[in-house]
């Protein structure tokens, strides 16, 4: 199965210190598939994403990542990119083709 790996830190600073606030898996396919919201008070956080085939990522409140690219950020196989994620958005996925 593939999967999307999120690491959520309270700050870049926490990432060096490796101490996630919070970690999810997303299962990757055909279909776009959501993850939980990102918690926290207030604010933005640093997110590390992990997708371990090529994919597209979006985030928002509701988000819907497409196969065509034009809702999303392509993302290679194990190639994690860190990201500045609001709280309470949500992180969608889905297989590139």
């Amino acid at each position: 199965m593939a999967t999307l790996f999120i690491t959520v830190f309270r700050s870049a600073g926490s990432t060096a210190h490796n101490n996630p606030s919070q970690e999810e898996v997303v299962a990757i396919g055909a279909g776009s598939l959501q993850s939980g919201v990102i918690t926290g008070a207030r604010g933005r956080r640093t997110v590390r994403l992990y997708p371990d085939v090529d994919c597209f990522v979006t985030w928002g409140a509701n988000p819907t990542a497409l196969i065509d690219g034009t809702e999303g950020r392509a993302m290679g196989a194990d190639n994690p990119e860190y990201f500045n994620i609001s709280v309470g958005d949500r992180i969608a996925t889905i297989q590139r083709v």
